[in-house]
């Protein structure tokens, strides 16, 4: 009986037990929400899996997800990029969770040429821009919102609205023109990418070095841009509605002389007592009480105006993205401006299980009303301040001291510029297999410009009819490409591969219309004209032609030992036929250390460590189309019959200019990622550089194309970024980068292996930039203060107490040797002459003997330093930009400080500092006009200054409306405020408008000031609202 019972017990016991396991096995619903440890926000798309089960699902665009699953149960949490978690159930119905970022499987994806790779796994020096930092600055170009933000990569504004920056990447390379990089946006190669809206774009890759650009042949010797434009997205359409509104104002003037300083100018310069000059005789003279700042009459507040309007959706096997944008700038100099509307559109289609096909539209409208800066500015620099722009009845004088009215000039004259652009690229590509693609495009760029100038009669000479020119350009271009593409995985060995051909067609036709002679400044067209400028009224129309065969293979094992090669052949219509084809081959290599067994005891301080290396030939083939070949043309007379004649002498020898490059290099990851750096060494050696070389006179012709020679440049860039502060209600990130340069003229073909241009001599074993000049010593005090010894060295005048001269002395001790004198022109030197620097020793100064390198208008190190700051939904970011080691030839102040003559002031300083009498100690030379010659050789280092800057180029607030609002809002995702500023500080010594100024694409004289737009400080307001 009790053993029964005892059963009873244990059986009730029994199943007791298993019915609260069952309770407890049963299943319930779990919630939660995922988030990103990097800014806290909702992560979608992460995958939610029960482990060792089937049963899963996804969070949504918010990070929430729910799920089925039992207390004992384990879930899984795994997204792309981020560190993968397992959370045991247990007794909770909501399990949030916070992933933290895995860098070794995050593997950022840059474009490549024809290709996308890991950034992991790149051997090569390749930067990128994505689209919220391009934003940063509220740019108007592409362009301007990547200054700063690349080592080895020198950004320079050209000053007015629309201006083009330039461009240079890892130095200049080449003597012609043609310094910028190629251009690449989705595929399609353009030479420019000013009509682009910079709202477009989602990232900029830059190819730094050689081997990565070697793919693109001959285009590829000055680096490459890669543009990724905006794409939809599967989901429901997006609606993007933006508005900006900036205000400008002028951030710096030039100094200019005032009315007492034009006085004493006067006197001065006529030998007249110009240190107590007393009242003129007409004290009550208008001309002696005015003093107008022309600077102020010619500027006023710039403001612009920009809009902009997106949509973007599509579904799983279709995509679209359209974006419409508006632009207006009024600058802030009168009379100058841009304007800009342009509208892309991007369409993908996945018409077949294996077909894919898409295109990309753009057509833009771009204006810009510019100024006859050399007029505006140079004269501006020379007025008298007394002299008037208006008569009393407000009409505009057109012309005062033998110098047009800058008011007017500015006002009435016109320089507008119009371009129509159109851009259509398209491309169809089949899976052929899974590892194999093949895909074909066609890219089509039209472009149609119209240049107007008009000089009315108030800006002429007296006397002269208003004049006036047309210009039109038709160009348009045809790319199509074929190439196949293959990926595969063999275990550990990862291979890819690339192999097409490409051919490109360019056709160019050109206008102009000139008149000297128009009838009257009402009607400004052709038919208004009393004759053409038959001299400078022509037609041209010229077509050039490449045909291409490239290829690349990559592979690694394991990621950790990288090859990447790549060739390509080029054949251009720009060459003879002995030339008409070149090679251009690319090889690198990297070695992943840190994942090698020796580096585990110290990975946890340097987490990755990769080397790189590379070598290649890269190619430039910018010449004019025809420059390989004699030219006949029309419109020549024989016996008063019309005929043709040479006009260019060919050369069949031309051939192509190459620049071997190679580099090594090295990444470095810290703390898992958190930071990173990286260091590139570079060489770049350019031979065969295409030049025109000056002919004899006799010959008829002034020069022939060439090569001539080699330029090599050499560099180090540095860049290291991470984040300083990651919490979850706060993050820093910071970024800085530095670069250096240093330019060698190698060897040049040309007479006296040099070539001069203007202020700017090239010679072997030089630079590109070098300024060659006398060098100014300062002023002799005394006429007897211009005494040397045979060696050169400064004698020591004394005087007695009447001023009379008695003799010379030397460390303090008297002189009784020979006595030399400086001359110039074999006139000796006097008091308040300029002491010269004496190169040869011959005391004879002369262009050929005492001209050296005064400055040189290259940076010798530049880069930038990035901050952002996000507290909750308010974002700081600043961006600070530098530049060291260059100088600027104000040419301008040359110009108006050594004329001496009457109708051109001189500078402020020109006359403060002026030498006026016997004994002073000053810095310039004498006004009086009478020795001008002996004191105005130039160049000289009088005018040289340093161009180093460091610039405060973007300062930008942002916020955010809070989730929690916007939820209420149902129609609304965000909606953003910013208040930002753009050039608010420059610290920079340099007298002129702009210590950041750019070559405007001549490669031989970077740094030289002739004055142009001036800088300007801009305040910007913008809203941006997602629907």
């Amino acid at each position: 009986m009790i053993q029964k019972t005892l059963q009873k017990i244990i059986l009730l016991s029994l199943s007791m037990l298993l019915s609260g396991t069952l309770v407890l096995a049963q299943e319930s619903i779990i919630m939660g929400t995922v988030i990103s440890d990097e800014d806290g926000l909702g992560l979608p798309g992460v995958t939610v899996l029960v482990k060792g089960t089937t049963t899963g699902t996804a969070t949504d665009i918010d990070g929430k997800y729910q799920i089925k699953a039992s207390p004992t149960d384990v879930l899984i949490f795994s997204f792309i990029g981020y560190d993968q978690q397992e959370i045991t159930v247990g007794n909770q119905t909501q399990v949030n969770v916070t992933l933290g970022v895995d860098m070794t499987q995050l593997g950022e994806v840059v474009v490549m040429g024809y290709g996308e790779q890991n950034r992991r796994d790149l051997t090569g020096s390749v930067v990128s821009v994505k689209s919220e930092e391009l934003a940063q600055t509220t740019p108007v170009g592409v362009l301007d919102g990547m200054k700063g933000r690349m080592a080895g990569v020198s950004i320079t504004s050209n000053g007015g609205p629309g201006e083009p920056s330039d461009i240079k990447i890892r130095g200049t390379s080449t003597l012609n023109g043609g310094t910028g990089p190629l251009y690449v946006v989705d595929g399609q190669q353009l030479d420019n990418i000013e009509n682009l809206n910079p709202n477009d774009i989602a990232s900029i890759e830059v190819l730094k070095d050689g081997a990565s650009a070697a793919i693109y042949g001959s285009k590829s010797a000055n680096g490459v841009i890669l543009v990724t434009t905006k794409k939809g997205a599967s989901g429901v359409t997006k609606i993007d509605a933006s508005y900006v509104r900036s205000y400008s104002s002028l951030a710096t003037k030039i100094p200019v002389s005032n009315t007492r300083q034009a006085r004493i100018y006067e006197l001065a310069r006529v030998g007249n007592n110009a240190i107590n000059p007393g009242p003129p005789a007409d004290s009550l003279s208008a001309m002696f009480n005015q003093d107008f700042d022309y600077q102020e009459l010619i500027t006023r507040v710039g403001v612009r105006d920009q809009v902009g309007l997106s949509l973007s959706g599509g579904k799983d096997d279709a995509n679209f993205y359209w974006n419409t944008g508006f632009l207006n700038q009024d600058g802030i100099v009168d009379n100058s401006g841009f304007q800009r509307i342009n509208t892309t559109l991007n369409v993908n289609f996945n018409v077949a299980k294996r077909l894919k096909i898409g295109t990309r539209v753009n057509a833009s409208y771009l204006e810009r009303n510019g100024l006859n800066e050399g007029s505006i500015f140079g004269q501006l620099a020379t007025h008298f301040p007394y002299l008037p722009t208006q008569d009393a009845d407000g009409t505009y004088v057109p012309q005062t001291s033998s110098q047009q009215n800058v008011v007017a000039e500015t006002i009435f004259t016109v320089r507008r510029s119009r371009d129509y652009v159109g851009q259509i690229f398209s491309y169809g590509e089949i899976d052929i297999i899974p590892s194999l693609k093949f895909k074909s495009t066609l890219g089509v760029n039209f472009e149609l410009g119209r240049n107007n100038d008009f000089d009315p009669t108030v800006v002429q000479p007296l006397g002269s009819p208003p004049a006036g020119s047309e210009i039109t350009t038709l160009n348009y271009s045809l790319q199509q490409e074929n190439y196949l593409s293959y990926k595969k995985s063999f275990g550990d060995h990862n291979v890819t591969a690339v192999a097409g051909v490409q051919f490109q067609q360019w056709q160019y036709e050109y206008s102009r219309f000139r008149s000297v002679n128009f009838n009257n400044d009402i009607i400004r067209t052709f038919n208004n004209v009393a004759e053409l400028d038959a001299a400078n009224t022509r037609t041209t129309a010229t077509s050039h032609a490449l045909v291409s065969q490239f290829g690349r293979v990559t592979y690694d094992y394991k990621g950790k030992y990288l090859f990447g090669g790549t060739i390509r052949r080029d054949g251009s219509s720009r060459f003879g036929s002995a030339n008409q084809y070149g090679v251009f081959p690319g090889v690198s290599v990297g070695w992943r250390l840190s994942d090698e067994s020796f580096w585990d005891p110290l990975s946890g301080a340097v987490s990755e460590f990769k080397l790189r290396a590379g070598i290649s030939q890269n190619g430039n083939e910018r010449i004019g189309n025809f420059d390989s070949r004699t030219l006949y043309s029309p419109g020549f007379l024989y016996n008063g019959l019309n005929g043709i004649a040479i006009t260019q002498l060919g050369n069949e020898n031309l051939s192509w200019e190459t620049t071997q490059q190679s580099y090594v290099g090295a990444d470095f990851g810290f703390l898992d990622g958190r930071i990173n750096a990286s260091f590139d060494y570079y060489e770049k050696l350019t031979s065969d550089l295409l030049y025109p070389t000056p002919l004899p006179e006799e010959t008829g012709f002034s020069s022939i194309s060439n090569n001539i020679g080699q330029i090599k440049n050499i560099g180090i860039e540095f860049t290291i970024s991470g984040d300083v502060i990651k919490k979850p209600n706060f993050q820093w990130f910071s970024s800085f980068n530095i670069a250096t340069n240093t330019n060698e003229v190698v060897e040049l073909a040309e007479e006296n292996g040099q070539i001069i241009r203007g202020d700017f001599i090239i010679r072997e074993g030089g630079s590109i930039g070098d300024m060659w000049g006398y060098t100014a010593l300062g002023v002799f005090p005394y006429n007897e203060s211009n005494a040397f010894d045979d060696n050169g060295n400064q004698l020591t005048p004394i005087f007695d107490e009447q001023g009379g001269f008695l003799s010379y002395q030397q460390n303090g001790q008297a002189y009784t040797g020979n006595v030399n004198q400086l001359k110039v022109q074999n006139r000796v030197l006097l008091g308040g002459d300029v002491m010269w620097k004496d190169w040869n020793g011959d005391f004879n100064i002369d262009p050929n003997a005492d001209r050296t390198v005064i400055g040189n208008g290259l940076p010798k190190f530049f880069g930038g330093l990035y901050n952002e700051f996000i507290f909750k939904g308010i974002k700081l970011s600043m961006m600070i930009d530098y530049n060291f080691g260059n100088d600027i030839y104000r040419s301008y102040d040359e110009t108006r400080n050594q004329r001496l003559v009457r109708t051109v002031i001189p500078g402020p300083d020109r006359v403060e500092e002026a030498w006026y009498q016997p004994g002073d100690i000053a810095k310039y030379p004498s006004l009086n006009a009478s020795g001008s010659s002996r004191n105005s050789l130039g160049p000289n280092s009088y005018w040289v200054s340093q161009a180093d800057f460091i610039k405060l180029r973007s300062l930008r607030l942002d916020y955010s409306l809070p989730t929690s609002m916007m939820d209420k809002v149902s129609f609304l995702s965000n909606v953003s405020f910013y208040a930002s500023g753009n050039n608010l500080l420059t610290w920079t010594n340099y007298e002129g408008y702009n210590a950041e100024l750019g070559s405007r694409g001549n490669a031989l004289q970077p740094g030289l000031d002739n004055l142009r737009y001036p800088l300007y400080r801009e305040y910007i307001l913008g809203v941006n609202v997602k629907f």
